[in-house]
């Protein structure tokens, strides 16, 4: 963070109602964390959630803090203060113009949609790495860039995480940075300040209806992301994308198997768990002849919308095929955590919206025979969209031979109140559920009862190593659960 900054050059960008006549002061650094306030800073009080933080200025005060900036000015303020229209919006720029506005040295591609984010740019990554490029990545699983790592508890980080992290990638020399948008992060306006080389829209349904006031309102902020990119690649076939596809936010691409687009998925194969392969015809009548690794319908659309985005910006069709065959998949996406040699196999899959876990059940179900058996475990997370509970419900019945209803991430919410509302979705003269309200048993029951050739999906929690209830965070590896399970049935007879 740039230290010794006037605060009228922190405030560029922002919408800006009254300086509180401190244009030419100089601050030291700047915070919108009252535990963070040293000497000579400048806070910036935003209203959250929980916590407003007009509420801490007289707290800041005595830590040093010499302004505050502020969406209005609380009575005996101690300090003086920039009054701006939305302190949580004027964050962003605030960051992004205290580390230097790392942002503009790089090209960002942002991709954004309900599914889908987090496997296109990894993949992305993978293929800008490969033409040579020095490449940075932000996401669910991780932040990574120029071989170092930063964890981040959100898709799309905060502002003083964010942009701290562009400085960082900046000082690396990252030429292309890959990132996961977020509704949330576009909604709150921590990527406002960025402009986009290319944007991605993967696909819309139903999901953060706790956040949204509905499916149109959702849509729109997803939109938005297209306003402040060069070009949009959008998938045809989904109502939302198409729709956004063609409202001339920027130059618009679109792809998809089964409607008019612009680069056409051919003879798309993805009948068995272990990959797909497709042609993906080009606005100019060639082809691109696409293998992947990867599993499932929603794995075409997902490297197509890499595929494309790379070859609109210049890479060669060879270094992209080849990057594409050789990409190994993101830990939790349909992820086998079992020998190819055990009896049965168990998968773990992130999904934790319906749309999700319906495609990666029909991913499973088109690779099974007749007879195989199909065992999905899941759950649906507290604190949140309470409407897609009994919608998850009814589709893993309908489409599991077992359905084992289980807790994941329950927060504030009672683990039991969350299952009946599940349950509230599925058709009750059905026989092929069963309720077990502890994650680490449920596994251990799917495990130790599964037959001969059966497949056995853990749902919802992927690459996430922890468990987040009413007391609070606490690890949970649900992989070494798997493993557990495996070793108190067969012993050491498969090496895992």
């Amino acid at each position: 963070m740039y230290t010794n900054i006037k605060i009228k050059d922190l405030l560029s960008g922002v919408n800006v109602i009254d300086m509180g006549g401190v244009d030419e002061l100089v601050v030291s650094g700047v915070t919108s964390n009252n535990g963070k306030v040293d000497k000579n800073f400048a806070f910036v009080a935003i209203a959250g959630t929980r916590f407003d933080g007009h509420t801490f200025i007289n707290d800041v005060a005595e830590k040093g803090a010499v302004c505050a900036i502020v969406e209005y000015v609380p009575e005996n303020c101690p300090i003086p203060c920039v009054v701006v229209d939305d302190t949580r919006l004027a964050s962003a720029y605030i960051y992004s113009n205290a580390f230097g506005n790392p942002e503009k040295s790089m090209k960002i591609v942002g991709v954004t949609g309900t599914n889908g984010k987090t496997s296109t740019v990894f993949m992305l990554e993978k293929i800008f790495s490969e033409a040579g490029y020095r490449t940075g990545l932000l996401g669910t699983v991780k932040n990574m860039w120029c071989g170092k790592s930063r964890e981040s508890s959100l898709t799309t980080p905060v502002p003083e995480d964010l942009y701290e992290m562009f400085a960082e990638m900046r000082d690396e020399g990252v030429q292309y940075l890959f990132m996961e948008a977020s509704s949330h992060s576009i909604a709150l306006g921590r990527i406002a300040p960025l402009r986009f080389e290319a944007g991605i829209y993967t696909n819309l349904t139903p999901e953060h209806l706790d956040f949204h006031i509905n499916m149109d309102d959702y849509a729109q902020t997803k939109e938005k992301l297209f306003q402040n990119s060069k070009i949009g690649i959008f998938c045809a076939d989904n109502e939302y994308t198409q729709r956004a596809s063609q409202k001339g936010l920027c130059e618009s691409y679109t792809f998809g198997i089964d409607n008019e687009c612009s680069f056409r998925a051919e003879n798309a194969d993805f009948s068995s768990v272990r990959g797909i392969s497709y042609s993906l015809r080009l606005p100019d009548n060639t082809l691109i002849d696409i293998e992947s690794s990867m599993a499932g319908k929603f794995s075409v659309y997902n490297t197509a919308g890499a595929v494309v985005c790379a070859y609109l910006l210049g890479i060669d069709k060879e270094i992209i095929k080849k990057a594409i065959k050789e990409f190994e998949g993101v830990p939790g996406r349909i992820e086998r955590l079992t020998p190819e040699n055990m009896p049965f196999s168990v998968f773990s899959d992130y999904a934790h919206s319906p749309d999700a876990l319906e495609n990666i059940l029909n991913t499973l179900i088109c690779s099974k025979t007749d007879d195989q058996k199909l065992t999905v475990i899941f759950g649906c997370g507290g604190d949140r969209d309470r409407t897609k509970r009994p919608i998850m419900g009814k589709i893993a019945t309908d489409l599991a031979d077992l359905a084992i209803v289980t807790s994941d991430n329950s927060r504030s919410e009672e683990p039991m109140d969350i299952i009946n509302e599940i349950l509230g979705g599925i058709d009750k003269k059905k026989e092929n559920f069963k309720v077990i309200c502890s994650r680490r048993d449920a596994i251990a029951y799917a495990v130790e009862n599964a037959v001969d050739g059966e497949i056995i999906l853990v749902a919802g929690k992927g690459h996430e190593n922890y468990e987040i209830t009413k007391d609070g965070k606490h690890p949970f590896d649900e992989k070494g659960e798997v493993y557990k399970a495996i070793v108190k049935r067969f012993g050491n007879k498969y090496a895992l």
